[in-house]
């Protein structure tokens, strides 16, 4: 319990020597949550439509942001978010749609542009506005997991951590240490952040603080464990932080942390689907939707997978490189 003790004193110390780590998560962390309130502004509307036809063409615009165009935006325009769809008429008035998106709201804005806004309701329909919020923090949260695991893999980079192993402290209070230091950086920022959020009565977080905590809780374990892999795979702090915040960066932006990335391809959907970041995603959004436990218990059983399989490697590994039976 000392040697716990001692490597959260010491890790403190270490981060307020480079706190600037620390304070630019608070910032990104505190714009992500704005901007997911922000954008939150317009969750009843189904996508952001651009029109390109040479007739005037009347579209249901009760769920759409309608743009008439001369010609079609690049495609660049979609994988940005700006358009959610392009719907290109020809002379005939028959149609075709260029979306990034999912075949679920392909077909909900074909029911929409035939004129049948009724099926609407019964579709998926866009995210809650919680799941919005927790989606954005996401990949900044998963980064910072990463970026706090640097006084572990500098332990590691400057030979502190033989020193440790070969002592007769047990060396799992040294690694649980590490964990529990980058867990509550994590977690109790981003608590306040949303407590403070939550406190504005105009202010519409999608669900409160009751279910935001539990939630927040397990994105920060998962942010933790995944840190300690890739710090226990890496040799040196730099390598840690530049594979680990690839790797966030690509799959969070796949698992749909700001939009869907499902153009129905089934080789792309697997990997889409094993990626715990959607599943985190999925089980948040059963959880708005008042969903029965049946619909988000598997989902909330791969992530707990995925933390413990993170964590048992990472402990292997160590122990493999340092620790001499």
């Amino acid at each position: 319990m000392n040697v716990f003790v001692a490597v959260l004193k010491n890790n403190f110390l270490r981060l307020m020597e480079q706190k600037q780590r620390f304070l630019l998560f608070l910032a990104l962390a505190a714009a992500a949550i704005a901007g997911a309130i922000f954008f939150n502004a317009k969750a009843d509307i189904a996508g952001n439509i651009a029109v390109v036809s040479g007739n005037v063409v009347s579209l249901p615009s009760a769920y759409l942001n309608i743009t008439e165009m001369e010609q079609p935006p690049p495609m660049s325009e979609l994988i940005a978010g700006r358009y959610d769809a392009v719907v290109v008429f020809d002379s005939q008035g028959v149609y075709e749609i260029q979306t990034i998106k999912n075949d679920e709201f392909k077909q909900t804005l074909v029911s929409l542009i035939s004129g049948q806004p009724g099926t609407y309701a019964g579709a998926p329909g866009p995210r809650g506005k919680g799941t919005n919020i927790v989606g954005f923090i996401l990949v900044f949260v998963m980064m910072q997991g990463v970026n706090l695991m640097f006084m572990f893999s500098e332990d590691k980079e400057k030979k502190q951590i033989m020193r440790i192993a070969a002592s007769p402290v047990p060396f799992a209070w040294y690694l649980c240490a590490h964990s529990f230091f980058t867990f509550s950086f994590l977690f109790f920022p981003i608590a306040l952040m949303l407590s403070v959020f939550c406190a504005v009565p105009s202010i519409d977080m999608g669900f409160g603080l009751a279910l935001h905590m539990p939630l927040v809780a397990l994105l920060c374990a998962l942010a933790t464990s995944f840190g300690l892999f890739v710090a226990a795979l890496s040799k040196t702090s730099d390598t840690s932080n530049m594979a680990g915040s690839a790797s966030v960066a690509l799959t969070s932006v796949l698992a749909g942390s700001f939009y869907s990335f499902d153009k129905g391809n089934k080789i792309l959907g697997a990997i889409i689907k094993a990626l715990p970041q959607k599943a985190y995603l999925s089980m948040s959004d059963s959880l708005e939707r008042g969903l029965d436990i049946s619909s988000w218990s598997i989902d909330g059983l791969h992530i707990i997978a995925v933390i413990m399989a993170f964590v048992l490697a990472a402990v292997y590994k160590t122990r493999k490189d340092y620790v001499k039976n």
